[in-house]
């Protein structure tokens, strides 16, 4: 991990490749000509891009009116498709094998409460971290049993929890491993193991007020945040600056 413009540049391109990826299979799914074809994975999809998208925006410090509103909203869908899937999942499974139902019960719930944590960092941050813990928590008791109960009877074969929920047509075992990765980066960057990324494009003092509108600490004035207001004023500065060095 970087430790300065670099590493955010890395990271918003990661960002940017997501929501492209997103956004092709979201065109794919419409250019398919299936009579079948479920609803929930296309708001998924779309659900996705918007979020990846506005993180790629985040990352690069560009803003747009309610863009907290349009990114609560997104999670708040893909939480409904996924508690729609766990659900169902749940209910076809335990008819099958009750062990299974319930690892798919731990590994589904851990996705809802990781993408809980992450819409309400801005709306109740009080909420986030605990359901960040809890998700996590939910997915190493999935982990851990699953390495328990290696192989589960169900239906007529043998088959380990990481495989069944492998063949899940979603996009859920990809987003468990992007949420895990981002956790241990958070730890590892808390106990100091690794460093954090930060960008030297701007004052340290910059990146304090974009937290503050980001946690919900801070409220808009007149639709502009602190942060929008600091960035103005130093880009004009520069600017100044910079046309009287040339002189």
């Amino acid at each position: 991990m970087a430790q300065n413009d670099y590493g955010v540049k890395v990271l918003g391109l990661v960002a940017v490749a997501f929501s492209l990826l997103f956004l092709i299979q979201l065109v794919s799914s419409f250019t398919k000509k299936d009579e079948s074809k479920d609803m929930s994975g296309v708001i998924e999809l779309f659900s996705l891009f918007l979020l990846s998208a506005i993180l790629a925006l985040r990352v690069f410090y560009i803003r747009f009116p309610f863009v907290e509103f349009f990114f609560g909203g997104a999670g708040l869908l893909l939480v409904l498709i996924y508690v729609r899937k766990l659900m169902r999942t749940y209910r076809l499974d335990r008819h099958t094998s009750k062990m299974m139902a319930w690892l798919v019960l731990l590994f589904q719930a851990s996705i809802i409460l990781y993408i809980v944590s992450m819409i309400t960092v801005a709306f109740i941050p009080s909420l986030s971290e605990p359901a960040g813990g809890a998700a996590f928590a939910l997915i190493l008791a999935f982990i851990l049993m699953s390495l328990i109960k290696k192989e589960i009877m169900v239906g007529n074969e043998k088959v380990s929890a990481f495989s069944f929920v492998a063949r899940f047509k979603d996009c859920s075992v990809l987003l468990i491993i992007l949420f895990l990765l981002f956790t241990a980066y958070m730890g590892f960057t808390k106990i100091g193991v690794l460093p954090k990324m930060y960008s030297d494009e701007f004052p340290q003092a910059y990146f304090e007020l974009v937290n503050q509108a980001e946690t919900g600490t801070e409220k808009p004035v007149n639709g502009k945040f602190k942060h929008e207001e600091f960035k103005e004023s130093y880009d004009r500065f520069i600017e100044r600056n910079s046309g009287a060095s040339k002189k």
